[in-house]
């Protein structure tokens, strides 16, 4: 398979039944996906298994996929309905430290990532070892339209455009979100230090 094929195009010929170019769908989005479910939920295991889940999903629905849109968007919006979807179920305990490792130990992304931001703000905090704990709690306290916002535009990195198709709201919405979740943080912050 082309490493230079499109997502679009991959989508549109595993839609054909090329298994190869759905394959290689898999293997360029396992890694964000779960990255991007296991900070929304927090739950290591669970998010390997909501992140199975989506790629059965998408796999059987290729048939209503439109390969003139973006397939970041469609798969990225199903890992964000199963992830909701896993959070109202409460299928786990919530678990996660923000030292822990979200794939194998030759990989280390951490929770801490889930904050990044090159501003002086959650990220430079969740650096700091002794504010661990506390930066983890502010992180789970925050409500899923902000975890989710946070996860996609400063973690995955999207842009304010795809982060708006996945979350159904507009660009504006979408940086509006992300400044109050930011502001939300550091307002939590205060009130614990």
């Amino acid at each position: 398979m082309d490493d230079k094929s499109s997502d679009e195009l991959l989508a549109r010929q595993a839609k054909e039944g090329d298994t190869a170019a759905f394959e290689e769908l898999f293997n360029r989005y396992k890694k964000p996906l779960l990255n991007f479910i296991y900070r929304f939920i927090g739950n290591r295991q669970t998010a390997e298994e909501v992140t199975i889940e989506v790629f059965m999903k998408a796999y059987s629905n290729l048939d209503i996929y439109d390969p003139n849109k973006k397939f970041a968007t469609w798969i990225y919006t199903i890992a964000r309905n199963l992830s909701k979807n896993s959070l109202r179920d409460r299928k786990y305990f919530r678990d996660a430290s923000l030292d822990e490792s979200v794939f194998d130990k030759d990989e280390s992304i951490t929770l801490k990532d889930v904050i990044a931001d090159t501003s002086a703000s959650p990220d430079v905090i969740a650096q700091d070892e002794e504010l661990s704990e506390i930066a983890q709690k502010i992180l789970d306290s925050l409500p899923d339209k902000y975890k989710e916002v946070i996860t996609l535009c400063s973690v995955q990195e999207l842009s304010y455009q795809e982060a708006a198709a996945i979350l159904g709201i507009s660009v504006a919405g979408v940086s509006i979100r992300l400044n109050e979740a930011k502001k939300l943080f550091m307002k939590k912050l205060g009130e614990i230090t």
